[in-house]
């Protein structure tokens, strides 16, 4: 149809502009000479779901280019098609139609199935790699990405957490946590009372360590550190806070701090801060996916307010295209006028006139909104689970390699293992969880955590998943034993550190000299011949 033709040219232009863009700014992959750019991605449904209901008929999911805030992709899914349901109820063969059901599976991994055919095809589409993902942090797209690697073991897609979602979910957490009856109730009232001040403390951190001139791990590293500090500040403890953040350094008021210690909140607390923490190298980007959610306000306008059931046959694929070409040209009647007649409309003097007071009106409002933005009451929303879909893992199809060529292809991985340089390769990676090369270069070999359960398989027992987990598999950083570890960690260094006078050195990863395919990633260096590994 018109729409849809008109559509996938809309998204070809955007993608060119996009590609222009990012060739002058030089990002281009040193190896194949393809440029990559940075993406915004995210999913909706045909049907609102109100946290309790997954079960929509279509949804599509949507790839945006940062820099030219145009649509780069969008991979539509539908679970239903009126002609082969009325044809199964009547126990007959549907008639010849053009069938629209192209999605079997549960509504939750529509995005997540949508995003990564985006990403396998954009070097087809449009000539470029998507070397960065803008998302928020609801849906399994970057577990898919990691599993199909859509460019290759070499270039690893890099996941930044949309700002809002992190603070959004932040202060949910906080607002659960402070309604628990267990707790005093002059604490709970504090809390929530002063909500928008554990907001407000890093927003104010963020903005701070990313205007700094210092690298970028030593950025991450003070945002880790006045994250961990934040709650303390707006509870009354000022010891650790740093200049810029306040001046009451000599005016310590702990009386929350104590109490919260002594209910044990203050853990529960610094638990919900952690998860600020591991996504620090997002924070120190600043970056949100609001570009999507207007899109996915126009698609909303198109579809009814999600009020009307499209999905039987191809109306839905029709509104969202023409959301498409309304979100791009920014003039959907010219631009299916111009398709249709093959010139553009003519315009008299009152029709220029017209356009021209339309964008006059459309930039002031614009420009107000930035000077006087409203304050709206956000609403308190009730939390239900998603099904065990969102999120889900596939099985990635087996490979058809004869011995022999497994034979050669692993001669060869083991012989660039042995060309690495694994001193300069521990040095990069003393940052471990948030150095991306850490990430790669821990997938090609067998770790000291994997060691044990690697040796006691039995010769009968299948290495499928034992290999899947090491390439693909992550750890949830959501769990409370993870969230705990991961926050008493350095809490466990100092201590160590006070009892036993030891300095603790940061430690990248070590490869085994002798077998390459062997390294370990010590938690800390002691002196030139001791490690530490801690537990909590």
């Amino acid at each position: 149809s018109s729409i849809h033709n008109v559509a996938w040219e809309e998204i070809r232009k955007a993608g060119e502009e996009e590609k222009q863009l990012a060739i002058a700014a030089g990002d281009v992959d040193a190896d194949d000479g393809i440029p990559f750019c940075t993406v915004v991605a995210d999913g909706q449904w045909s049907k609102r779901s109100y946290k309790t209901k997954y079960d929509a008929l279509s949804g599509v999911a949507t790839i945006i280019g940062y820099r030219t805030k145009k649509i780069l992709f969008i991979g539509i899914r539908n679970r239903f098609c009126i002609i082969c349901n009325r044809a199964k109820t009547k126990n007959e063969s549907p008639s010849n139609h053009n069938c629209f059901l192209n999605w079997k599976k549960s509504a939750t991994c529509m995005e997540a199935d949508g995003v990564a055919e985006g990403f396998l095809k954009s070097v087809e589409l449009h000539g470029l790699k998507f070397k960065r993902l803008i998302g928020d942090g609801d849906s399994s797209v970057t577990k898919r990405l990691c599993e199909i690697l859509p460019y290759g073991p070499n270039f690893l897609v890099q996941k930044i957490e949309c700002r809002n979602h992190l603070l959004r979910n932040y202060v949910q957490k906080l607002t659960a946590m402070a309604k628990k009856t267990n707790y005093p109730i002059d604490l709970r009232k504090f809390v929530l009372n002063n909500l928008m001040r554990f907001r407000t403390a890093v927003v104010k951190a963020v903005r701070y360590r990313k205007n700094e001139t210092s690298s970028t791990n030593t950025k991450i590293t003070g945002l880790s550190k006045d994250l961990l500090n934040s709650p303390y500040h707006v509870l009354g403890q000022h010891s650790k806070c740093d200049t810029y953040f306040c001046h009451k350094k000599n005016f310590d008021e702990d009386i929350w701090v104590k109490l919260a210690e002594n209910s044990g909140r203050m853990t529960e607390i610094n638990n919900i801060v952690n998860r600020l923490v591991i996504n620090s190298s997002s924070l120190i980007v600043d970056v949100d996916n609001n570009i999507c959610e207007q899109f996915n306000s126009l698609i909303n306008k198109y579809i009814g307010g999600k009020r009307i059931n499209l999905s039987q046959r191809n109306t839905y694929n029709t509104r969202i295209e023409a959301a498409v070409v309304a979100f791009n040209s920014k003039q959907y009647l010219r631009a299916i006028n111009t398709h249709i007649t093959k010139k553009s409309p003519v315009q008299g003097i009152f029709g220029k006139a017209f356009l021209k007071n339309v964008q006059r009106k459309r930039k002031n409002n614009i420009r107000r909104r930035e000077l006087f933005p409203l304050q709206k009451a956000k609403k308190q929303l009730s939390k239900s689970g998603p099904d065990e879909h969102y999120g889900i893992a596939e099985e990635l199809p087996p490979d058809d390699f004869s011995l022999e060529d497994l034979e050669i292809k692993k001669n060869d991985f083991i012989n660039k293992l042995k060309n690495t340089d694994i001193v300069y390769l521990e040095n990069e990676t003393r940052d471990q969880g948030i150095s991306e090369l850490w990430h790669s270069e821990r997938r090609k070999r067998i770790t000291a955590s994997n060691v044990g359960k690697i040796c006691k398989m039995r010769s009968s027992t299948s290495c499928k998943k034992i290999v899947h987990g090491l390439l693909y598999g992550n750890i949830n950083c959501k769990l409370k034993a993870v969230e705990y570890g991961r926050v008493m960690e350095p809490v466990a260094k100092e201590k160590y550190s006070l009892v036993f006078g030891s300095n603790i050195k940061p430690v990248g990863l070590c490869v085994d000299s002798n077998i390459p395919y062997l390294a370990a990633s010590p938690d800390g260096l002691i002196g030139d011949d001791e490690i530490i590994e801690i537990k909590c």
